[in-house]
């Protein structure tokens, strides 16, 4: 191989430092508790270690440890080095940020003040006065890390277990057992893989030169190599030596084969009976399936490129080689050249394929090229598979049906396939057109069509002359039920403890004054007005401010079964346009009672909290903070997080594209409330009300079972713990806000039965109560029209 096959780029390698963080997590959480609450355990094993070591002669022991401490320091000055000298200075920095990094991170963390069962204080850690010291492992951890993507193989077995002996020696020098050396390495490890995260891997690519070095050593020289990535999505295009005609070439790398198959993972943990198989053991193997599938398609017909070469670089990278074609995407083809036989020739190459049982996976019309003759070819089997079961072929039909309804919409899509197909087959692939099932560049497609499916489903069900299909329930759960399931589970681990003080809590009630069960109601009640309020404040022209609380009170009920805030925007777009508001006004409107409600949350935020502050309700709860640098420390973590995130270039674009657009809608929206005082101070006292009702409200409730709890520090947990538990994903909040405001309320101070029972009487009077009043509100005005 010539000398220039390979180059060093940055890459941020998502799926190998989720992986990592994880570990180096669980490693430095076992390491706190090993730190904090096992101190006996690593007393024990410290002693243990040493009896063991009793019988070896104490100059052979000091003449290993010194030669260790040796190799280690040389080690340190030389690995820089040697990096400098390999051109490799991003390494040295990458190295250099996550040592420090690390010391810091580590030394914050040693520094909380944690307590062991038998009341004394967390030993002493990060101390320097015995090489090597708990930071030096924590500095050693964060540079093993940031070196994972070059030291392969023996190299990076060679580098954790000298990180392992390093923690040896810390834990044979040491005058006493060392209760820190598990945690020094979980965050120098996290450390430096943030560090890889923020500022992306080094890692070695194949260049042009490399890959025509790899065809030629099996025989097949090639010219005129493109630049590796600018590609024609599927393949680099080169030029055959010998024949002067283009070739495509593939190249399956590592971080490309773990991506496809993390992929196929979750597609086979989601879905069901979709024929995912379980991913191929090596990129050598992805590539050899691959080039074996597209052979045999030629053979019975079909027309995919002729395969050319299966090759290996020395890195381990998979290259195939196959025919590139003078032909053009469909989804490039002009609309009007997209006639009833050339979609009917496609769906001809999809039968074949499917007579010799080959799925496709992918068969978007992106994978259909058209050639000069007129005839279509299939290209990237990259995710094709022989011998496979009728569901996944059913699938290929479902997904270059939808793809082709995206082009030429629902008639001209589905009469070649009809044609073609016939009814049993069409019928089926109907069955399989689920969102869920679909490629990502297909629903993508056809969520730009009006109506999105349901046109292509009705066509469909019309021209086969059967009822419409009812779905394949191909889906096992949906990404929000895991979320929902996630948060549920966290909640219950929260409210656990709680039914262990039952007895406490029928006490509680028991004792309770039931006098305030009118002003919580009252409370509750004013919610409702002040999102009436907000709304009619928002709206040009005169809103009912009756009629708006009646639709608030119906969003109680609606949102027992809708996403979170789904239900509140849609009554009140749908409550506006009934009044004969336009759609945008509508929506406008809408968006201007949200901003609004942001807005004034945020501000009586500030003012409870300056309130709370003043009056030093919170001190003692405050004074069990960290300490100051500890919270710096944080502080500063967090902001350097923050700032690597904004290096990611996903991360950029979803603020560029999501974010600054909501707020620039939510700020266009706001400009013509401004202009009228009347308006705005409607609106703002209805955003008021709203939140300052749920305060007062769980002030009220606390007030049943305990007269001492205060009203600021109330309200200041109802505004912060209240507001991020109703953003969970379940329906209501149920469960996290219980959660949340039971350990928010017991934090300052409120004891966990009585805050519990308290949260429990405020949830029944705010979200179950309205539930029945919300549906006849929402059966009375949907009666009237006015819903």
């Amino acid at each position: 191989m010539p000398e220039d096959s390979y180059r060093a780029v940055t890459r941020r390698a998502w799926w190998q430092e989720t992986s990592a963080l994880v570990t180096f997590a669980v490693i430095a959480g076992v390491g706190l508790l090993l730190a904090s609450v096992a101190r006996r355990t690593t007393q024990a094993f410290d002693e243990d270690l040493r009896a063991l070591l009793d019988g070896v002669p104490h100059t052979v022991i000091e003449i290993a440890l010194l030669s260790l401490q040796t190799a280690f320091l040389v080690g340190l000055v030389a690995t820089p080095v040697a990096l400098l000298v390999l051109r490799r200075p991003g390494l040295v920095v990458r190295g250099a940020v996550a040592a420090v990094v690390a010391n810091a991170a580590f030394l914050g963390v040693s520094r909380l003040d944690f307590e062991h069962a038998d009341g004394s204080s967390l030993a002493p850690v990060a101390t320097v006065s015995h090489v090597p010291s708990s930071l030096l492992i924590a500095s050693v951890a964060a540079l093993t890390a940031t070196l994972r993507p070059v030291a392969r193989g023996a190299w990076q077995r060679i580098l954790w277990s000298a990180l392992v002996a390093l923690a040896l020696l810390r834990t044979l020098s040491a005058p006493d057992a060392p209760l820190d050396v598990v945690l020094a390495i979980g965050v120098g490890g996290l450390v430096g893989t943030l560090v890889l995260l923020a500022m992306g891997r080094s890692v070695r690519e194949l260049t042009p030169s490399g890959l025509a070095a790899a065809l030629a050593a099996v025989d097949l020289p090639v010219t005129d190599v493109e630049p590796l990535g600018h590609d024609d999505e599927w393949g680099v295009p080169v030029r055959s030596a010998r024949t002067g005609h283009g070739i495509l070439v593939r190249v399956v790398d590592d971080r490309a084969w773990r991506t496809d198959t993390l992929d196929r993972a979750f597609r086979r943990i989601r879905l069901r009976d979709t024929g995912d198989e379980t991913a191929h053991a090596s990129p050598s193997r992805a590539v050899s399936a691959e080039a074996m599938v597209a052979m045999l398609a030629a053979d019975r017909g079909v027309h995919v490129p002729a395969v050319l070469a299966v090759a290996t670089a020395p890195l381990g990278e998979a290259i195939l080689a196959v025919e590139r074609l003078d032909a053009t995407p469909l989804d490039e083809v002009p609309a009007d050249a997209l006639t009833h036989d050339v979609l009917a020739s496609a769906w001809h190459e999809v039968r074949r394929l499917h007579e010799v049982r080959i799925a496709h996976r992918d068969l978007t019309v992106r994978h259909l090229v058209l050639d000069g003759d007129g005839q279509v070819w299939i290209t990237n089997l990259t995710r094709g598979e022989a011998g496979v079961a009728d569901a996944p072929l059913a699938g290929d039909d479902a997904e270059l049906l939808a793809s082709t309804y995206a082009l030429v919409g629902a008639e001209r899509a589905v009469a070649p396939a009809l044609e073609v197909l016939g009814t049993d087959r069409l019928v089926a692939a109907v069955e399989r057109i689920v969102p869920a099932a679909l490629t990502p560049r297909t629903r993508a497609a056809v969520k730009k069509v009006p109506d999105a499916l349901a046109p292509l489903v009705a066509e469909a069900a019309r021209a086969a002359g059967v009822e419409v299909p009812t779905p394949v329930a191909v889906e096992r759960f949906k990404p929000r039920t895991l979320v929902m399931a996630l948060a549920l589970a966290v909640a219950i681990y929260v409210l656990a403890p709680q039914l262990a003080n039952v007895s406490t809590m029928v006490s509680s009630v028991q004792d309770a004054d039931w006098t305030w069960i009118g002003p919580l109601l009252l409370a509750s009640a004013a919610t409702y007005v002040g999102a009436a309020l907000g709304l009619a404040g928002g709206t040009p022209g005169r809103v009912p401010v009756g009629e708006a609380a009646a639709v608030a009170l119906a969003g109680s009920f609606v949102a027992t079964f809708s996403p979170p805030g789904v239900s509140t925007v849609a009554l009140n777009v749908r409550f506006l346009q009934k009044r004969g508001y336009p759609t945008p006004v509508a929506v406008s409107a809408s968006a201007a009672k949200e901003a609004a409600v942001g807005i004034a949350h945020i501000a009586l935020l500030v003012v409870f909290a300056f309130w709370a502050g003043s009056t030093g309700v919170l001190a003692d709860e405050l004074d069990k903070l960290p300490p100051a640098h500890v919270l710096i420390l944080i502080g500063v973590g967090v902001l350097a997080l923050a700032g690597g995130a904004f290096t990611i270039p996903k991360i950029r674009e979803l603020l560029r594209k999501t974010v600054v657009p909501a707020v620039r809608e939510a700020a266009e929206a706001m400009r013509p409330v401004v202009s009228s005082p009347a308006k705005l101070a409607e609106l703002l006292g209805g955003v008021v009300l709203l939140p300052l009702g749920y305060g007062v409200a769980l002030w009220f409730a606390l007030q049943a079972f305990d007269h001492s709890a205060s009203f600021v520090a109330t309200v200041l947990v109802s505004l912060t713990a209240g507001a991020v538990a109703n953003a969970a994903p379940t329906p209501g909040g149920i469960g996290a806000v219980e959660a949340v405001l039971t350990a928010a309320l017991t934090a300052i101070g409120i004891p966990s039965a009585t805050a519990f029972a308290a949260v429990l009487l405020y949830r029944l009077a705010t979200f179950w109560v309205p539930i029945l009043p919300g549906f006849v509100a929402f059966r009375t005005l949907t009666a009237k029209d006015v819903l």
